[in-house]
Formats: C-alpha cells, sequence, structure tokens
C-alpha cells in the first residue's frame, strides 16, 4: 500500500463516519420536519449536477429513508417518489457517461418544483382548511388514554390546557383506552357539548395488536359523529416508533381525507427525548417524562398543552387565548 493511500485513508474514513451519521438523523428526523430532511438530499444531488456528477447516491438515500419511514400516500407525495424513483434510476444508467448540462437542471428543475408541492400539501395536513367560529360558551373535550389521563401527581395536558385558554377544558381521559373504547365515550363526550374535541388515541390498538385498518376505520367514525354534532375535531399524531410508523403514517393519512387539525407527533417525541431512562433526557436538568420513563410528568404535560394551545390557534386565532398566555408568550419571545 502506498504512502499516498494510507493518507487518504483516514480522509475517506471520516466522510463515511460523516455520511452514516446523516442518514441515521435523517432516518430519525420527525414528520414535522420530512420536507427539510428531503430538501437537504435534494441539495446535495443538485450540487454533485452542477459539477457534472452522477449525483444518484443522494437520491437513492431519500428513496430509501421514504420508503423506510413509510410516508403517507397522498398524492404530491405519491408523484414526488415516483419522479424520485426514475431520475434515481436514469442518473444511476448513466453514471459512466457525461449528461449534458440542459438535462441536469432539467431532472433536477423538476425535482425541485415537486417537492415544493410536498411542502405545500404536507403544511396542508397539518392545519384544517374550514373556517370555524369561536364559541365561549362551549368547552374544549379531550379523550385519550393514560397521556391525557395523567400519572399522579399530574393531571395530564388538559390540566395544564386550562390556564391557557378562555373555554372550559374537560379531561375524559382513561388509561388503556383503546378507540374502540373511545367510541364506547361518545355519548359522554357529546354530552358536554363540546366546539372542540381533542383526540388522542391509537396508540393502545398498536400496544395491543389490533389492526391499522380497524384503528382508522374507529377514529374517522369519532371524527364524523362528532362533526355531525357541531363540534370541530383536533386530532394527535402518534408515534409508534422513532424510524418507521408500523401504522404507516395513519393520523396524517385521516387528516388529510377529513381535513381536521393535526397536532404532529412532536408533542410526545420531544417529551420523550426528555425523559430520564437515557441519553439525551438524562442529561437535562427539567426532565418531562415521570420516574417509569413513558408518562409525562407535569413539565411534560405543560409542553403538550402548549402543542394543542397551538393547534387551537391556528382554528380560532387569539380570541380562544386567555390574556395571561398571550403575555406570557410575549415575554418569552423577547
Amino acid at each position: 500500500m502506498s504512502s499516498q493511500t494510507r493518507k487518504t485513508n483516514p480522509a475517506r474514513l471520516l466522510k463515511r463516519v460523516a455520511t452514516t451519521l446523516i442518514i441515521a438523523f435523517s432516518a430519525l428526523v420527525f414528520p414535522s420536519a420530512l420536507p427539510w430532511m428531503v430538501a437537504f438530499w435534494l441539495l446535495c444531488f443538485t450540487v454533485l449536477a452542477s459539477r457534472n456528477q452522477p449525483g444518484w447516491a443522494p437520491l437513492l438515500i431519500c428513496l430509501c429513508i421514504l420508503v423506510v419511514k413509510l410516508v403517507p400516500r397522498t398524492p404530491a407525495l405519491v408523484v414526488f417518489i415516483t419522479l424520485l424513483a426514475l431520475v434515481t434510476a436514469v442518473r444511476f444508467k448513466q453514471r459512466k457517461h457525461t449528461t449534458p448540462s440542459t438535462l441536469r437542471w432539467i431532472s433536477a428543475s423538476i425535482l425541485w418544483i415537486s417537492w415544493a408541492s410536498v411542502l405545500l400539501e404536507w403544511q396542508s395536513i397539518e392545519n384544517s382548511g374550514s373556517p370555524f367560529a369561536f364559541q365561549p360558551e362551549r368547552p374544549i373535550v379531550c379523550i385519550g388514554d393514560s397521556l391525557t389521563d395523567g400519572l399522579l401527581p399530574d393531571h395530564g395536558y388538559p390540566d395544564q390546557l386550562k390556564s391557557m385558554v378562555n373555554v372550559p377544558v374537560v379531561n375524559l381521559g382513561f388509561s388503556g383506552v383503546s378507540t374502540s373504547q373511545g367510541i364506547g365515550q361518545l355519548n359522554r363526550v357529546l354530552d358536554e357539548n363540546p366546539q372542540v374535541v381533542v383526540i388522542e388515541l391509537g396508540g393502545h390498538d398498536f400496544l395491543k395488536g389490533y389492526g391499522r385498518a380497524a384503528t382508522k376505520k374507529n377514529l374517522t367514525k369519532l371524527i364524523r359523529e362528532c362533526r355531525s354534532a357541531g363540534a370541530n375535531v383536533i386530532l394527535m399524531e402518534i408515534p409508534r416508533g422513532f424510524i418507521f410508523d408500523p401504522y404507516a403514517s395513519l393520523e396524517r393519512e385521516i387528516a388529510y381525507e377529513q381535513d381536521i387539525q393535526l397536532v404532529p407527533d412532536t408533542w410526545l417525541r420531544q417529551i420523550v427525548l426528555r425523559g430520564p431512562a437515557a441519553p439525551p433526557g438524562m442529561w437535562f436538568p427539567n426532565l418531562r417524562l415521570s420516574d417509569d420513563g413513558i408518562h409525562s410528568n407535569q413539565q411534560g404535560s405543560q409542553a403538550i398543552a402548549k402543542h394543542v394551545l397551538h393547534a387551537l390557534e391556528s382554528l380560532y386565532g387569539d380570541q380562544i387565548t386567555t390574556p395571561r398566555t398571550i403575555h406570557s408568550q410575549l415575554i418569552s419571545e423577547r
């Protein structure tokens, strides 16, 4: 082995380690940031294409991550993945040949335009397109499992939400409840005459081995029944894995089909990352998980409540927020 080869080995090793870490980070990225992860790999491809290099590797990495993460099969995303696969195949086939600059820029432009449509669609999934009138006399009703019910001494995020909004908040959470059991609570929910029903269900369906189709059917029924009673619906996205969701982005699919407000699963992922069991959470002074490493503590419930509050503000604006909350937010922004 020549001395020149020995000198280049550390650089290659460093490059491989860096690439591996970037791929791992991309696979772990939260769903709310997924379009920006895709943009990173498209940028890598664009830079390589501008240098007359094949650039198929970053496209292939991006394609594999999207397939592994089981992203929702929404129109813009399906079109983008199809185009991504085609361009990857073409660039790989032509890797030993010089491609005219015009063709390189055309392929990059097509992917970026398609990515822009994915970004717009991704943002629209999280935000309901229907306007809603604020009714201060009607409460917010929260249904869900132990993350809504709370683990004593914490009383769940609805208890924290009460101090952030100027309407009553009713907590109908129940530990271990599944979506089918949630349907059984419909009468209690609708008896409260809610203007908004916040649904945090589906995690225990997965834990109990229920199928995705049955869970989707139950959640869809809950949403339609609430809407038929004149209530708006906010659906909380449930993470069932850090790299991929075995239920294949179920809540995002439902939010797209039903045009309802979605709370991205960042609400729970951030809390888990601030848990006491493993890094990086164990290094933080203010933990957001209780000692069991599963349920939120009071700090965690407050963080969840802020995510729900953001969804409420997207629907109703500042009129649903208490003056004290607005004042606190202004102070924190300074």
